[in-house]
């Protein structure tokens, strides 16, 4: 029973495909044949049976423009989902950060506050280092004002005194460049922040409605 019922099926599957057509076009005419031409496969065609019915399409092959142009999207969308797995990375180790836009200027405030107080401690020390210095060079002009020679550890305490004030000088110029750069970045998490708020994490900045944002938080 069981040859049969095979026998049976290829006989079917024989007499569905038996006389079969291929119809394409060829500069704009539409031709119908037993076969398909090598040299006209890459235009694609249809199949047809027996009685004339479409049973098959074969699509016509790309074009090495749209071949080209297929690549490039497929590059675009992998380089889209890169992206929004990338921002979503970020997105979370912010919302790990914070909970609300007003956190970040918290923060922000935060660090304005230690910048100042480590600038007005730093200026204090150049205050009692200008005093050194201004000591140290009266006793060396003194010596030289009698026609003697500045001792060495004289004049190395002046450069060193000099020194340590041009340090301290620079490190709070340092300092401050450091928070010129940080509040730029709070500046952007705020907006990131406000931004979380509304859309789910790994949002690019394309697909986001700021007037909407702006709407939500009720800014407007």
């Amino acid at each position: 029973m069981r040859w049969l019922v095979c026998a049976l099926t290829l006989v079917m599957a024989c007499s569905s495909y038996a006389g079969k057509l291929y119809r394409f076009q060829v500069d704009g005419r539409t031709i119908v044949k037993d076969h398909v031409p090598s040299e006209y496969s890459h235009l694609g065609y249809e199949v047809l049976n027996s009685r004339g019915m479409v049973i098959e399409y074969v699509e016509r092959a790309p074009t090495p423009e749209e071949l080209q142009a297929r690549k490039e999207a497929e590059a675009r969308q992998e380089a889209r989902k890169q992206a929004i797995s990338e921002r979503r990375a970020k997105d979370l180790e912010l919302l790990r950060l914070y909970a609300k836009p007003e956190d970040v200027e918290r923060a922000r405030q935060r660090r304005v506050d230690e910048l100042e107080a480590f600038v007005s401690l730093e200026r204090r020390r150049i205050t009692d280092l200008e005093e050194k210095l201004n000591a140290a060079q009266g006793r060396a002009a003194n010596v030289e004002r009698v026609g003697g020679e500045v001792p060495a550890d004289m004049r190395l305490e002046v450069v060193s005194l000099q020194n340590r004030i041009d340090d301290i000088r620079k490190t709070i110029d340092s300092r401050r460049q450091e928070m010129i750069e940080n509040t730029k970045q709070y500046a952007e998490q705020y907006e990131r922040m406000r931004v979380l708020q509304v859309y789910k994490p790994g949002t690019l900045d394309d697909e986001v409605d700021y007037d909407r944002v702006d709407q939500a938080l009720g800014d407007l």
